[in-house]
């Protein structure tokens, strides 16, 4: 079985992303983006009036503080900077969540945040611990099962991600031989695509390692 999981409340301002909501139908898992690469406390609270409708696990989407960007620059941050940029995204979406009477289970980084989590050990141990010091129960998502080794060697929950795309199906990622636990989704037709052969089940930290 696997987690679906995709990115929702990226819209902000006159800016707008009308399809995320409609790819959640057919997702377990959301990732709520955090207001730093994008996002706004209207379409966060949207994402979470959707979220307390259908029953899916919630997720903090966080990036760096590059809105005009989308978070797919670069930037150059200290130890002590990295920390307190993620500590600030996931505590607002986890204190979001409890006006909703709804618990946050992951976290999933966003663009050149996700990059340098996933090439960079020491990055990674940095988000990691800044995590933590929000609450130990959070899974984080990477792209690199060697990643996920060290998170889980810091004391975090992982999950490994693998992106469905046109070109995937359910069967070749069933083959691979390291298999994810969850599948992210960029476009309602593939996901919908996966939903019409296997149905998803949200990632959860207690059975985060037989998701399949």
């Amino acid at each position: 079985m696997f987690d679906f999981n995709c990115d929702v409340a990226q819209s902000y301002g006159v800016y707008k992303n009308e399809s995320e909501l409609e790819m959640a139908k057919y997702a377990s898992s959301i990732n709520i983006s955090a207001g730093f690469h994008s996002g706004d406390p209207a379409n966060i609270r949207k994402a979470f009036l959707f979220a307390k409708d259908n029953n899916v696990a919630l997720g903090a989407h966080i990036g760096y503080p590059d809105i005009q960007g989308f978070g797919k620059r670069k930037m150059d941050l200290d130890d002590a900077e990295l920390e307190a940029i993620v500590i600030y995204q996931v505590g607002a979406i986890v204190a979001y969540a409890k006006t909703f009477d709804l618990e946050i289970e992951h976290v999933r980084c966003h663009g050149a945040l996700k990059d340098l989590v996933n090439e960079s050990e020491e990055k990674a141990k940095v988000v990691a611990n800044a995590i933590k010091k929000v609450s130990p129960w959070l899974n984080l998502i990477v792209q690199n099962p060697t990643t996920k080794d060290i998170v889980q060697k810091e004391g975090l929950k992982s999950a490994y991600e693998v992106e469905f795309t046109s070109n995937s199906s359910i069967r070749e990622i069933r083959e691979l031989e390291t298999k994810p636990d969850t599948l992210h989704f960029k476009s309602l037709e593939d996901i919908k695509r996966a939903y019409d052969v296997i149905k998803p089940s949200p990632i959860n930290y207690n059975r985060v390692q037989n998701q399949i």
